[in-house]
């Protein structure tokens, strides 16, 4: 094996168990809130606040990785925060303390963003490839902890304190992993989009260049939007969507239910990753905001359980289709020396959506009572900004003869 391949999955497989110990940790955070006695306000600034506090702090990690020329120290900082900040949540006693917690690893945690995005492009040999192992191996982890944490809070009936130790101790491996890795000089290259349910990707944007950008480039301002909209209705949705699960089911199923929805996502996000190659990447993203509508129709009506396992079929594909073409289109669309501009801009709108989304679901269920009915209606209502999101897309052009922003002639 070479040595920029050992790095690489040593990288991987320090974020497998990095996301194992998320995975076990945060389907659980709205019924943890709802436990301590926090309403919906305080469930939706779970996300609210996360997603502010780690937009700025990707911003102030970015720029003290990239001047420092380092990756290696803020991606342990990063990943040591997390696991520390989850530990903590197990001793929580009031609301007000965990959103404090959750709200300060926002900050303290987005260290790792920046400089893992960094630090693949700069070990991968293959930098399309290098994103692909890495993701493929962290949504395994992911799926792994979603099935530990069902399984923790069904044989514990439902003990959030052991749930939350238990959390932090994937990242005591990933650390040691990571302690490992030999971090090369070199400058980065590439700031692709790293796969994350409720969490913005690299933001690194010089803000006074920001607008003549989105002039000249039309189809990614157009995408853009249309992925602030998508995101208002992940926000709108998957803020609440543990709750509603465990309002029909049991709380180990909101947990149980990630674990699939993840696990299917894996199965396709190869397949879907040719297919936006062959027929560029809008198609796909087409195909996963359809998946977004026909999702939340099925959290309205899942009932029973064939009915969420349906749901979860169908969200773990349009996870797959989604995420990895906007971040085809986008870095085929941008020129090479614009392309983290590009990419920052994108992750903003992102990370805008999931704070407006979770205001507005919030707003619902206030309305209508805080019932299972309240939650399954915000579901439902989830689909008219998907369905807006679909139509603003349709406005972009293919980018399946576009290379570094530049039309191909075939």
């Amino acid at each position: 094996m070479k040595k920029r391949d050992k790095e690489l999955l040593l990288l991987s497989l320090a974020f497998l168990f990095v996301n194992m110990g998320w995975g076990i940790a945060w389907p659980q955070l709205p019924n943890y809130m709802e436990l301590l006695g926090g309403g919906v306000v305080m469930v939706a600034s779970l996300s609210i606040l996360f997603n502010i506090f780690s937009t700025v702090g990707q911003y102030f990690w970015g720029r003290k990785s990239d001047e420092m020329k380092r990756r290696k120290p803020f991606v342990i900082f990063g990943v040591v925060s997390g696991g520390s900040f989850f530990f903590a949540m197990a001793f929580a006693t009031n609301a007000m303390l965990l959103l404090t917690l959750r709200t300060v690893q926002g900050f303290f945690m987005s260290a790792q963003t920046p400089a893992v995005s960094a630090l693949i492009s700069e070990i991968s040999v293959n930098i399309g490839r290098g994103f692909a192992i890495f993701n493929g191996l962290s949504n395994g982890g992911f799926m792994l902890g979603n099935l530990v944490g069902g399984i923790i809070m069904d044989l514990t009936h439902n003990n959030y304190t052991i749930l939350y130790l238990l959390s932090s101790l994937p990242f005591l491996v990933a650390i040691l992993l990571l302690s490992l890795i030999k971090e090369p000089k070199k400058v980065p290259m590439d700031y692709r989009l790293i796969f994350r349910i409720d969490r913005p990707g690299r933001i690194l944007v010089k803000w006074k260049k920001a607008r003549e950008f989105v002039k000249r480039n039309r189809n990614i301002t157009i995408v853009s939007f249309s992925v602030f909209i998508a995101m208002i209705s992940s926000g709108m949705v998957y803020s609440f969507l543990s709750i509603l699960i465990k309002l029909r089911f049991t709380e180990a199923w909101a947990s149980w239910y990630f674990a699939l929805d993840s696990g299917i996502s894996i199965i396709f996000v190869y397949l879907l990753g040719y297919a936006a190659d062959k027929l560029g990447s809008k198609p796909v993203i087409i195909m996963g905001l359809i998946g977004y509508a026909l999702t939340f129709l099925l959290y309205y009506l899942a009932n029973t359980l064939p009915l969420l396992i349906l749901a979860s079929a169908i969200s773990g594909f349009k996870w797959a289709a989604y995420f990895n073409s906007i971040n085809t289109y986008i870095s085929r669309m941008s020129l090479r020396h614009e392309r983290a501009t590009a990419l920052g801009i994108m992750n903003s709108a992102m990370a805008m959506g999931w704070v407006i989304g979770p205001l507005i679901g919030m707003g619902i269920i206030s309305f209508l009572g805080r019932t299972e009915q309240a939650y399954a209606v915000d579901m439902l209502l989830g689909i008219v900004p998907a369905i807006l999101a679909l139509i603003v897309v349709m406005f972009a052009e293919n980018d399946k003869n576009v290379r570094d922003g530049i039309f191909q002639i075939e």
